[in-house]
């Protein structure tokens, strides 16, 4: 190259490039991608573990993360099922409802045993709806669920107890309800029951805590004609 007059140009070393530095953003985060804050357990749950308390139940001490929904609906069908099995009996085949409850709880229990957990041993009575409700974790495998179970009792039309029988099972898994109706038996008005039923996870699966289960009203200890008397 030469200049105007005709005189050559020194030739010059381009600069050197710079190297291109990122690009910071001015917005670091973006609000959505934030992480939500962390709940703290709150009044209500504070008010649920009071009354427990007041109530005297024994796991009513601390709180404890809640399970999955899944599990925490396993749990609650499984309570549902155990108050209705709880609250029925039937004095001519007692050892009907140490059957029925046997599966709810973690072996080995002797079925007599269960039979009689809950019950005096006369009368008859029969569960026929449960509504779970409120699941409260108590522990990482312990849930304390709420159920409301509606019960027909029944009132005695002869003089004399009914002979003690034994049915038979013809399903795996009997049911503690005695059936509907008996001519030795009148039903009567039903009633609502509402328990709290402590379970607790076993090798994945859910038993019932039974010698915890709160059941209001109390049940009744005095039986004749096989109902409360007034």
């Amino acid at each position: 190259m030469t200049s105007d007059s005709g005189a050559p140009r020194p030739w010059r070393r381009p600069p050197t490039a710079r190297r291109a530095r990122p690009r910071t953003s001015e917005h670091p985060g973006s609000p959505h991608l934030r992480p939500a804050p962390q709940a703290g357990p709150g009044p209500a749950a504070d008010r649920t573990r009071a009354d427990l308390a007041a109530l005297g139940h024994p796991h009513a001490a601390s709180a404890a993360p809640a399970a999955l929904p899944a599990r925490r609906a396993d749990a609650g069908a499984l309570a549902a099922a155990f108050g209705v099995d709880f609250l029925s009996w039937d004095e001519s085949d007692p050892g009907r409802r140490g059957r029925a409850l046997a599966p709810y709880v973690a072996q080995p229990v002797r079925e007599e045993r269960l039979a009689a957990t809950g019950w005096s041993g006369s009368g008859r009575q029969r569960g026929e709806l449960a509504l779970p409700g409120a699941v409260i974790a108590l522990a990482e495998d312990r849930l304390l669920v709420h159920v409301r179970v509606r019960v027909t009792p029944f009132r005695r039309l002869t003089m004399t107890p009914t002979c003690v029988r034994r049915s038979t099972d013809v399903l795996p898994y009997p049911a503690a309800a005695p059936s509907p109706s008996d001519p030795e038996w009148v039903g009567l008005d039903s009633y609502w029951y509402e328990l709290l039923v402590p379970v607790r996870e076993i090798t994945d699966q859910w038993r019932v805590d039974i010698g915890a289960v709160i059941v209001v009203p109390p049940l009744p200890t005095d039986v004749r004609d096989g109902v409360v008397p007034p």
